[in-house]
């Protein structure tokens, strides 16, 4: 039921009424065929400008500007900015996170309503369209106008769902990378059944098969508030002979290596350039030969970034600047252990791997030492008591006393090579944190 006060006579209201619903109703005539001809959407804002009077823009995942209401002025500075530069500068980027809005652009399926005027001056009304779990294109009106009210977010309805017809179908991917990532989705989703088929598809894709890569999986501190798509899209433009794409709200770089030995390095600062604002770390695979290795590389660097998870814990633990980068290779053998250790943790625990890091443990802590550290360095550096003395600003003599009392202590010479590799590998357990040594 709906009530009017008005002092108008029947008719008047009637009449009122009747142009309005007529006048909605040729909007959406006329947003229709707008959408069944594929006009575009700067073709459904000016078919909107005069029915919702507010300004409103319509980015892409990356906050590219792609229509808005020409004829409607705003006096906000984010919108202005947008405008002028044709994106969101980092600056409101900066802002989106500060706040916490891309956690909100993730998740809200339906309208958001932005009343608490920390960004604009005015009321934000935003729907923003998700593919595969991201967003991938926003809608965002300012009512600099028109006042909000629940007929203004009927009609803004009506106009997002004919902008729904232009949502990309490829999501991050631009049309010129489209083919290619939809292909290594494939790979790695596993829906390719055949290296036949792999080596042939390829081919469509325009992506080499038979080539060195490398894969750079970059995880985020706060993935949630972390614009994946933006960075993305940013990182395609940047890294040469590279493929970028978003996996599990990570983000997959897939480099061509070619024949240049310092590639890693390059790509490395490339992406450290982008992402430096965005706390994170990065797993790297081995180098792979051809894209059907895809799938293991994956798990490769996804390992590197388990391995890398624990190292910054315990660095964290003790004040220390936090490494970004691990490679597989570098952690294979820590790797290989603990999942071993970890699918029968009994058989291990009594072994001299642990029982040695363990005893050393317990004396430093007894007699207030430090012969873990002297080891580790003594270990690290070949057992040359002279390059360990100067690392560790202690006289030569002083380390091969300490040595002495380590070997008597466990009753081992350190000049068994089995020996050693076993009390490196006790000592990366206890420094990595993977594994807790005082079961």
């Amino acid at each position: 039921m709906i009530i009017l006060k008005t002092n108008l006579p029947l008719a008047a209201v009637f009449n009122k009424a009747l142009s309005i619903f007529s006048l909605y109703q040729n909007w959406n005539q006329q947003m229709e065929v707008s959408a069944a001809k594929a006009e575009g959407l700067q073709a459904l804002m000016d078919l909107s400008e005069s029915i919702l009077k507010n300004h409103i823009d319509i980015m892409d995942e990356s906050f590219k500007l792609l229509s808005y209401t020409k004829n409607i002025e705003i006096d906000d500075p984010i919108t202005n900015a947008l405008l002028q530069n044709g994106y969101h500068p980092e600056e409101t980027v900066e802002k989106f996170r500060s706040l916490r809005r891309f956690e909100q652009f993730e998740t809200e399926k339906d309208m958001i309503i932005s009343d608490d005027h920390k960004l604009c001056d005015y009321v934000t009304i935003k729907k923003i369209f998700h593919r595969n779990g991201h967003p991938v294109l926003y809608i965002v009106m300012h009512c600099n106008h028109r006042e909000a009210n629940n007929g203004l977010y009927d009609a803004f309805r009506m106009l997002f769902s004919y902008v729904e017809s232009y949502m990309p179908r490829d999501g991050a991917s631009s049309a010129a990378f489209a083919a290619s990532h939809r292909y290594l989705r494939e790979l790695i989703n596993g829906n390719i059944s055949s290296i036949d088929e792999a080596i042939t598809r390829a081919a469509y894709a325009t992506i080499p098969f038979y080539q060195d890569y490398l894969l750079y999986q970059i995880t985020f501190d706060d993935n949630f508030n972390t614009p994946l798509a933006r960075l993305a899209v940013s990182l395609n433009e940047r890294l040469p002979f590279s493929y970028v794409l978003t996996h599990n709200r990570n983000i997959l770089v897939i480099s061509s290596c070619r024949d240049n030995r310092d590639h890693s390095e390059t790509v490395l600062s490339l992406i450290s350039q982008i992402i430096s604002n965005f706390p994170h770390s990065i797993g790297i695979s081995n180098r792979f030969h051809n894209l059907w290795e895809l799938s293991t590389a994956l798990e490769q660097s996804g390992c590197a970034l388990e391995y890398g998870a624990h190292i910054r814990k315990a660095y964290l633990n003790k004040g220390q600047t936090l490494p970004k980068e691990f490679t597989f290779e570098d952690c294979l053998l820590t790797l290989l252990v603990a999942k071993s250790y970890n699918s029968s943790p009994e058989i291990f625990k009594n072994s001299f791997m642990f029982q040695s890091v363990r005893t050393i443990i317990d004396y430093d802590k007894q007699h207030h030492t430090n012969l873990l550290e002297t080891l580790k360095t003594y270990l690290m550096l070949h057992q040359k008591a002279t390059d360990t003395g100067k690392r560790l600003h202690l006289h030569r003599n002083t380390v091969l006393y300490h040595i002495e009392r380590i070997e008597q202590m466990l009753h081992v010479s350190l000049t068994d090579p089995q020996v050693c590799i076993k009390l490196q590998l006790g000592i990366e357990f206890y420094r990595s944190q993977m594994l807790d040594l005082h079961m």
